[in-house]
């Protein structure tokens, strides 16, 4: 998912063939977008082996389709659903925000609880998960789809990158050989860590 030029926020699929394509990808969208639907105009480009990145109801579609594709190995880079809404519906929640919302450049949900916003004047904001105006947020904010998944953690994908609920590191969930081997493409560019455990369950 690449940003729509005309709006940061906007997620947009792109087909990406070389690094600095991927590098254009970097940071978080909000909002809909049709990324399957790459996958013909990808086979008829004469790609045999591809990656997609996405998350869970993506790669549950892309599971269903595998089969009929005709690609020699698809690899499935999964990440943790990310509770979608409209890209609309997100810039009303910046505006919860923020009095200027227009000047956020960057926002993430944290590992540690805490939204970190980032403005274009360099100022810094963390609101606490806990603090959010959740209950000014319009009641189809998230679909109901979304409130009713059952697969955070992407199942389906061969890995899993993430760190929601882990402990500021980011996670990995390597679920089968393909996973390892997109694990073993990253050689001495990962450091791996034994997995920790806290809090009550």
């Amino acid at each position: 998912m690449a940003p729509d030029e005309h709006d940061s926020w906007r997620p947009v699929p792109v087909l990406v063939t070389r690094a600095d394509g991927m590098a254009q990808c970097r940071g978080m969208r909000m909002g809909y977008a049709p990324l399957l639907a790459l996958l013909e105009p990808a086979r008829a480009a004469g790609h045999k082996r591809i990656a997609v990145i996405g998350i869970p109801c993506q790669v549950y579609a892309l599971r269903a389709l595998e089969a009929e594709l005709g690609f020699e190995k698809i690899y499935v880079i999964g990440t943790p659903c990310s509770d979608n809404t409209t890209t609309e519906h997100f810039h009303e929640f910046l505006g919860l925000l923020s009095e200027d919302p227009s000047t956020i450049t960057y926002l993430e949900f944290r590992a540690d609880y805490h939204v970190e916003l980032r403005f274009r004047d360099g100022r810094k904001k963390e609101i606490p998960f806990l603090m959010l105006p959740l209950s000014k947020l319009p009641r189809d904010f998230f679909p109901l789809t979304c409130r009713t998944c059952v697969d955070y953690t992407n199942v389906l994908a061969d890995i899993t990158v993430g760190y929601m609920g882990g402990e500021g590191e980011q996670w990995l969930l390597v679920r089968n050989a393909r996973g390892e081997e997109l694990l073993g493409l990253l050689g001495g560019d990962v450091v791996l860590s034994e997995t920790g455990s806290k809090g009550k369950r």
